[in-house]
């Protein structure tokens, strides 16, 4: 009988373990199927992405774009990334608006403001990002069109307005009326140089794009976050730790160098205090013996 219950036992088991087998299998090979769509779907994506891609070209043509950028640089190599910088910017065609420089060997900073004509823009920025450690970099751009619009329809109009106050003057016969004519022209002469003027500078911001670099020589470049996640922070913690370790070790030894005539005074005084304590001490045990004595 339990030869009997035992058998039945293991056909079950063996029942059980085939229908799991086969279902396992079945859910694998459900999965497999599955993952190719996926892939499709995925590759799919990267064309869709790779398709909207922008390209602003058309549109900068067609409207009038003040394109800007700022950069927050760090360098451990002051005076090469200085001379790269200026090379850069003649390469490209553009020109230093203005430069500075401030600090001592160690703790240089330089400013500088760069223009570049506008249509070097993305490899400009780009190179920039490539020359040294970015802290921070940032673009934006004012559209102007519809000032620049205006500023050309208010010019056509003063020219048409010019050349009527030009006829009339040639047709006037009194003086009163000729001196008004002038008058008139005076002012018709002065709205059109203030407004060629005010079109000359728009045409010069949307022509040459203008870059604000910041730039600074340190010892240690700032630790920049590669992510948001945990482990992105959990590295970026520690290269500020690091980076924390290092400059107080600096510092203790800049104030040691700094202060060893005081640590020498105080070393002396200490050792004397200390023979003196020591004297005192055998005299008291002297005095105490002899007195046993």
């Amino acid at each position: 009988m339990k030869r009997r219950w035992l058998c039945m036992m293991l056909a079950l088991l063996l029942l059980l373990s085939l229908v799991a087998c086969g279902a396992a299998s079945g859910s694998t090979g459900s999965t497999g199927d599955a993952e190719v769509p996926q892939r499709e779907n995925g590759a799919a994506m990267d064309a869709a992405s790779s398709e909207s891609t922008a390209d602003f070209s058309a549109v900068r043509e067609n409207a009038k774009l003040i394109l800007s950028a700022d950069f927050t640089l760090e360098t451990q190599e002051y005076d090469a990334t200085c001379a790269a910088l200026e090379q850069m910017t003649a390469e490209a065609g553009g020109y230093i608006q203005s430069s500075g420089n401030a600090g001592e060997k160690g703790s240089r900073t330089a400013n500088y403001t760069l223009r570049v004509p506008q249509e070097r823009f993305e490899t400009f920025f780009a190179q920039l990002g490539e020359t040294c450690h970015v802290v921070s970099a940032n673009r934006w751009s004012e559209d102007v069109t519809e000032k620049y619009t205006d500023i050309e329809t208010r010019l056509a109009t003063l020219q048409t307005k010019h050349e009527r106050l030009l006829a009339l003057l040639d047709q006037a016969a009194k003086m009163e009326d000729i001196i008004s004519l002038e008058n008139a022209l005076a002012e018709c002469e002065y709205e059109i140089d203030s407004l060629t003027g005010e079109k000359r500078h728009y045409d010069d911001l949307v022509g040459f794009s203008t870059f604000t670099v910041s730039l600074r020589e340190v010892q240690t470049l700032t630790a920049v976050p590669a992510g948001t996640g945990f482990g992105a922070q959990v590295a970026q913690a520690a290269q500020h730790g690091l980076g924390g370790l290092t400059a107080t070790v600096r510092g203790l030894i800049l104030m040691v160098v700094m202060l060893w005539p005081v640590l020498m005074l105080l070393g002396i005084a200490g050792g004397v205090y200390w023979r003196v304590r020591i004297y005192r001490k055998k005299k008291a045990q002297q005095s105490a013996q002899s007195k046993k004595e």
